[in-house]
């Protein structure tokens, strides 16, 4: 069984920026208890879904290098 897809795939480079402002804002202090909750849940999904779009890359380039060994 292939590995499951995101449903939309996410932007690397906005994925990776979304998450240093998210670390900025703990580096920072950010004091509100919820909203930090919420922030940290975005963050591990943020995370979640950048690490199957590499896999998908890497898989991807796998099949590339594959193709021209024959």
């Amino acid at each position: 069984m292939p590995p499951k897809k995101t449903e939309k795939k996410i932007d690397v480079e906005k994925g990776f920026s979304e998450l240093e402002e998210i670390t900025s804002w703990f580096e920072e202090g950010g004091g509100d208890l919820d909203e930090g909750l919420k922030k940290f849940e975005r963050a591990v999904t943020l995370a979640n879904d950048l690490k199957n779009r590499l896999k998908e890359a890497e898989n991807t380039i796998q099949d590339i290098k594959k193709s021209f060994e024959d």
